[in-house]
């Protein structure tokens, strides 16, 4: 793991610019009542896919406590962190594969998964289901199906429906 590739610390979220008096404005995820910010661990080993995945979960609303390229680095940033999910790609490169690094830290830590996946084969889609996850999003996604999922799982972690 090398340190200059992840980065181990909460990011904090940015300040809305104010708006002039009169200006339509739509609320910060986080000012909406019943809105859960979620703290994620993105698990992507393409570093420049990470960085926009993370923005993108950063605008709406959310925190990312971490980024792992490999399994490996999110088995052990996700023990260091503890995030409430994990945003996993299916397919880790060199670095592993995204649903046994799901399964690992299901199964040692009760950390969900949200797939973020490529692959809608039945054999993968199969694999994925045995995990249970929060989620699967396929790419290319947009921001607003990650919110969507983002949702879905801030409500289901929330009720405390965990397997």
């Amino acid at each position: 793991m090398n340190g200059a590739d992840i980065d181990t610390g909460c990011v904090p979220l940015p300040q809305p610019a104010a708006r002039p008096a009169g200006e339509g404005t739509r609320p910060h995820p986080c000012t909406v009542p019943g809105f859960r910010r979620l703290r994620l661990l993105i698990v992507e080993d393409e570093i420049p896919l990470a960085q926009a995945i993370r923005e993108v979960v950063e605008d709406l609303g959310h925190s990312v406590c971490a980024l792992a390229h490999t399994e490996a680095d999110a088995l052990a940033l996700a023990t260091e962190h503890r995030p409430d999910a994990a945003l996993m790609d299916v397919r880790l490169g060199m670095g592993g594969d995204g649903i046994a690094a799901a399964r690992r830290l299901h199964s040692a830590l009760g950390i969900r998964s949200i797939y973020l996946s490529g692959y809608a084969d039945h054999a993968t889609m199969g694999r994925i289901t045995e995990t249970y996850p929060l989620g699967v999003v396929h790419k290319p996604f947009s921001a607003a199906q990650l919110k969507v999922v983002l949702d879905l799982a801030a409500r289901r972690l929330r009720g405390g429906a965990r397997p």
